[in-house]
């Protein structure tokens, strides 16, 4: 188990249609059993199409930027310093509406697992310079 993770270590993918990177720092592969937690950063006009996640509940800090979210037919605009609660089951999906700004939030799954969607996108970073 590994009780520190270095985002520089981190595996990063490409996400979006190349308007976005997700950055793996906790899950079950570095020992966190219980949850997940990744950096995802998407471009202007960068989005996530309406998804859900059955057994997994999200939670994400907004660090910058700001994105219109639909999170079980709600609307929000979220933007730096807001908190987003996703219960799981709930269909939601975010498009990011800060022109010239990339969107940054730290995201969180209790229950791990969704994030694993993220490697299917081409790996940006090569893990300890290999």
């Amino acid at each position: 188990m590994r009780h520190r993770v270095s985002t520089t270590e981190s595996p990063r993918h490409i996400i979006a249609g190349g308007k976005g990177r997700a950055t793996l720092l906790l899950n079950p592969s570095t020992g966190a059993t219980a949850a997940s937690m990744t950096l995802l950063e998407l471009q202007p006009g960068g989005e996530v199409p309406e998804h859900t996640h059955d057994t997994s509940a999200e939670l994400l800090y907004i660090e910058d930027g700001a994105a219109d979210m639909v999170v079980a037919g709600q609307a929000l605009r979220v933007g730096k310093g807001d908190a987003v609660y996703i219960p799981a089951g709930a269909k939601h999906s975010a498009k990011v509406v800060t022109p010239g700004a990339t969107f940054k939030a730290v995201q969180v799954y209790a229950g791990p697992g969704p994030e694993q969607r993220f490697t299917q996108g081409p790996r940006e970073n090569t893990p300890h310079g290999r």
